[in-house]
């Protein structure tokens, strides 16, 4: 089974890679953007179709539980964090499979998950710096980080942070992957830390995409 499983993700990788490496979803995409028939809504779905596949491409892990990663970012900024396996038993799940909407997971919406029940959750999620830790808000995350390196070179980052001092800094987050794909930002100051941003919108993903590093005011 693990070898199947192992062949199937490897099978998709290569097929992905292949659409970029040979330009058929980049000719596609430019075509319909110089098309003047092509309505907008045909660009905005082929745009997405474009970002789920890089990120299908970029992301594709298997789920790993239980064990905590620590990726250092740079100026003394280290980001822990940890995945639960999800027991659907102890929670209160409604419309998560199938095509029904809205799905809900005790009461709110949830993030990472595409018309099925999540595997992981994210179970905790910090950033330290120099000596200070702080526990960031994690909740309604899931499917969210798998075996996935901090980056791809040249292709893709999934944590930017950037910190003024000990107590004042920000985090962004690219999570999950294909149609699940979300992205979280969050803020300290003055010590005190505030998830300000939760989305998977296509326009946010693809802004965390292109600008992963939080932005630094003079």
């Amino acid at each position: 089974m693990a070898l199947n499983s192992q062949l199937h993700n490897k099978f998709v990788q290569l097929t992905f890679w292949s659409m970029f490496r040979f330009g058929w979803l980049r000719h596609f995409t430019l075509k319909l953007h110089y098309n003047q028939k092509a309505t907008d809504k045909g660009v905005i779905r082929i745009n997405k179709l474009s970002m789920l596949l890089m990120l299908a491409l970029f992301s594709w892990n298997p789920i790993c539980a239980g064990e905590e990663k620590q990726y250092d970012l740079g100026n003394g900024i280290v980001v822990n964090l940890e995945e639960a396996e999800f027991n659907p038993i102890e929670h209160k799940i409604i419309n998560c499979e199938g095509s029904i909407i809205p799905c809900t997971i005790d009461g709110v919406f949830p993030f990472g998950i595409e018309f099925s029940i999540p595997r992981t959750y994210l179970k905790s999620l910090s950033l330290s710096i120099h000596g200070r830790t702080y526990k960031l808000n994690t909740s309604g995350m899931y499917n969210a980080w798998g075996n996935r390196p901090l980056a791809i070179k040249d292709k893709i980052k999934y944590l930017g942070a950037h910190c003024y001092d000990e107590k004042s800094c920000a985090l962004r987050g690219i999570f999950s992957d294909a149609a699940g794909s979300f992205v979280a930002e969050w803020l300290i100051v003055n010590g005190i830390s505030t998830r300000t941003i939760l989305t998977s919108s296509n326009d946010i993903v693809n802004l965390f995409i292109k600008n992963i590093e939080p932005p630094y005011y003079e």
